[in-house]
């Protein structure tokens, strides 16, 4: 577990599958990430065993409700560069907790995988996902189709 201001992260586990698959399909922007006929548990247990920094985000006055996700993947280990993202219920934008949920994968990524490189990618359109990213310090590297990726070099 880790916390930073007001929030919580926490290993994310099979016992989250149904808030897991929720926040997955709204809030996914891309491609489906589900595979036919996967089951919540099926899916969670899947993106588990490829990501184990996968993390629920819980508010530290309420730690029994999850109000999120975030992780790091697609870990590059010769050039130390992972990618960071993540999603909250939209009731809990505009009011800092994915930075401070940022904040923290990023310095789990620097401390315990020795990161010197962070990259987020997102919809081009959306707009307050880049402004966050661009406030901790990330640039626009590339757009890919409709997608923009922003990277960030550790200190």
């Amino acid at each position: 577990m880790y916390s930073k201001d007001k929030i919580i992260l926490e290993q994310l586990t099979e016992n989250d599958a149904e808030f897991f698959y929720d926040i997955t399909s709204r809030l996914n922007y891309g491609d489906n990430p589900f595979l036919p006929f996967e089951s919540q548990k099926e899916f969670t247990k899947r993106i588990i065993s490829f990501c184990e920094f996968t993390f629920t985000i819980r508010m530290k006055d309420n730690p029994d409700i999850i109000i999120g996700e975030c992780a790091l993947h697609s870990w590059d280990k010769e050039m130390k560069e992972i990618e960071i993202g993540g999603s909250l219920y939209p009731d809990y934008w505009g009011k800092g907790l994915m930075r401070s949920a940022f904040d923290l994968l990023a310095a789990i990524a620097k401390q315990n995988l020795g990161i010197e490189i962070l990259r987020g990618q997102t919809k081009i359109n959306n707009v307050a996902a880049i402004r966050l990213v661009e406030k901790m310090g990330f640039e626009k590297y590339r757009i890919d189709g409709d997608n923009v990726i922003m990277r960030k070099m550790m200190s």
